[in-house]
């Protein structure tokens, strides 16, 4: 029998929509998964009933689906989420996590006379306008590398609309080193400790999207995965630039 387990908290969130819905006439709920596209409630459920299935038939052990739902945005009576998935074996410990992590949404990222690796001061209010893409990362961390391409990408086709930045918890100099043989080019604050981990991010890459106002809105993980041509796993940027476009 397949088992899911959704946190306490979006149990809370879902009885909330449904309590709503019952009383303000039946929204249409929509999904909108890795690869940008939009799934309705049936697509949604099979998708991950799938997951979940094949996560326990491949991996052995008893699997549970953690899902984690953020409202996207709400129009014309149709509710649209981000969503995503993590199969675990010890759902208490990803449930604990998340808490933390979604406590988070709503709130302004801290930033306050910042310097950047540059040597320019920043402050949220900076970056207030226009949505804001955070990257968390450090230098040694291989799924953080993997993603700095197509994180270049976007920037360079859409710096006039959002902004970029990233932060890692290494120091000014590890930095320099990393980057004289990779390429990143966002606007760095490094030795960051204060707005990485102590915040409560303890995996990385993390993506945090904020709105014009600097508001956290929406937490996610590295840059979503899809097959490529040559059959491999690429780096799908389509789900992080509809995000960005829904916060305009």
């Amino acid at each position: 029998m397949q088992k899911i387990k959704i946190s306490f908290h979006y149990v809370t969130v879902l009885f909330g929509i449904m309590y709503s819905t019952f009383c303000m006439g039946q929204s249409n709920l929509y999904y909108l998964d890795r690869y940008g596209n939009i799934q309705d409630k049936y697509e949604y459920k099979v998708q991950k009933d799938e997951a979940l299935k094949s996560a326990n038939q491949h991996k052995g052990g008893q699997y549970y689906l953690f899902e984690n739902l953020i409202e996207l945005y709400n129009r014309n009576d149709s509710i649209v989420y981000s969503y995503n998935w993590i199969l675990t074996e010890d759902i208490e410990k990803i449930e604990k996590e998340f808490q933390k992590l979604n406590s988070m949404i709503g709130e302004i990222y801290p930033i306050k006379d910042e310097r950047t690796l540059k040597g320019s001061l920043i402050n949220i209010e900076d970056f207030k306008g226009k949505p804001t893409l955070i990257n968390l990362w450090f230098t040694t961390c291989p799924p953080c590398i993997r993603e700095m391409p197509v994180l270049n990408e976007m920037k360079a086709k859409n710096n006039d609309r959002f902004n970029f930045l990233s932060i890692t918890m290494d120091s000014k100099r590890k930095v320099h080193r990393f980057l004289e043989k990779h390429n990143f080019d966002f606007d760095h604050i490094v030795g960051s400790v204060k707005l990485t981990t102590k915040l409560g991010f303890t995996h990385f890459p993390m993506n945090i999207f904020l709105d014009q106002e600097g508001r956290i809105r929406i937490i996610e993980n590295s840059v979503p995965l899809k097959e490529g041509d040559n059959g491999l796993p690429v780096e799908c940027p389509d789900k992080f630039l509809k995000i960005l476009e829904s916060l305009l």
